[in-house]
């Protein structure tokens, strides 16, 4: 998982920087949380903070940049996609 995940990671990376795109920037924030969680797992399997296992405060903020890039990437292809139908009116 930690390979794919570092893949998925620059892909969107550079996709966000080759197209200037949000939505692939908060993808790429999303992997790389999510990188981090799999490397605090493997390293500090028994770290805790305030009782709740460490890798927990990366795993959430990830779903939240992956919700918050699928909705932006959703609204962004709606938008163009209304634009075009204008445009072939």
């Amino acid at each position: 998982m930690l390979f794919v995940f570092a893949i998925h990671f620059l892909v969107f990376a550079w996709v966000a920087i080759k197209r200037r795109r949000l939505s692939s920037a908060l993808a790429a924030g999303a992997f790389f949380l999510l990188f981090l969680a799999i490397e605090v797992r493997l390293w500090l399997p028994e770290s805790y903070l305030l009782g709740i296992h460490s890798y927990w405060y990366l795993r959430i903020p990830a779903w939240g940049l992956a919700l918050a890039g699928l909705t932006l990437g959703w609204r962004q292809r709606r938008k163009k996609g209304y634009e075009e139908s204008l445009k072939n009116k």
